[in-house]
């Protein structure tokens, strides 16, 4: 399962080309964050404080923008940014905040952005990923999804093997 996630940023003037991600959702990856969210319910069983717990290396997550390099002059690349631009519109990422795309959706290598120190956010009821942009202080979040989510992903995954 493919999902498109709305991406925020600790600064809210720029983004460092991270204005949404993309995550292959796949059996391993949705069975991991069931267990690592099980883990942090018990977790909060014994210390009711603890609110969510970060894991490093979460590299499943490409961060893009479909504005990418616009500076560079690349007429090819800007009319591939305005293609995914308005294909990202017409599926409502802005507005939905998560959506499952085709397996045939992928990014063009031009719009996806570096990033640093990937970590996978575990909450009571979802994930989420974060990253910093390549040579910056600036943090990126994506948002969540959901257990349900997670829990459908993993099953679909089974059914087709």
């Amino acid at each position: 399962m493919r999902i498109v996630l709305k991406v925020s940023s600790s600064n809210p003037d720029w983004d460092g080309g991270c204005a949404f991600a993309v995550v292959e959702l796949s059996e391993v990856l949705a069975t991991l964050a069931q267990r690592r969210i099980a883990a942090l319910r018990e977790q909060k069983n014994v210390d009711p404080d603890v609110d969510e717990v970060y894991y490093w290396a979460a590299s499943c997550v490409e961060y893009f923008s479909p504005w990418g390099d616009l500076i560079s002059g690349d007429e090819e690349a800007e009319g591939t940014g305005v293609a995914l631009a308005e294909l990202l519109d017409e599926l409502q990422v802005e507005e939905k905040e998560i959506v499952t795309v085709t397996d045939s959706f992928q990014v063009p290598a031009s719009q996806i952005a570096a990033v640093e120190c990937e970590q996978m956010i575990i909450r009571q009821d979802s994930i989420a990923f974060m990253a910093i942009p390549k040579h910056s202080s600036v943090y990126v979040q994506t948002a969540e999804i959901p257990l349900a989510t997670l829990e459908v992903a993993a099953k679909a995954s089974k059914a087709r093997n």
